[in-house]
């Protein structure tokens, strides 16, 4: 079962992922008999809480990472995050939630 979804989740520069069970599957990967790579990602459409949960620590991280900035952390609205995610009022208010976390707690660190 698929939701349909394509993305660049594994580093090409043209559609590389598909949603395969609620699960990105890299579609360069494998051969007639199927994909072998991929499987670990939840999907961004039909997986939402679970690519959240997937990407909460390196979210938190990029906010740890511009602590040298005086005005909070810089959110990438583009190119940044898969489309379904960026279109999505409450994922993004819950991802800049956790990038100010990081970014305070990079300020303490320092």
């Amino acid at each position: 079962m698929s939701c349909g979804y394509q993305g660049y989740e594994f580093g090409a520069h043209y559609p590389d992922s598909l949603c395969c069970d609620g699960y990105l599957w890299d579609a360069d990967s494998g051969d007639e008999m199927g994909m072998d790579n991929g499987g670990d990602i939840p999907c961004p459409i039909c997986n939402r809480k679970q690519w959240m949960a997937f990407y909460r620590n390196e979210i938190i991280e990029c906010g740890m990472e511009q602590a040298d900035r005086k005005r909070g952390p810089k959110t990438v609205k583009y190119g940044g995050f898969p489309e379904p995610i960026r279109s999505d009022a409450k994922a993004m208010r819950t991802i800049r939630r956790w990038l100010r976390r990081g970014w305070y707690q990079g300020k303490k660190a320092v």
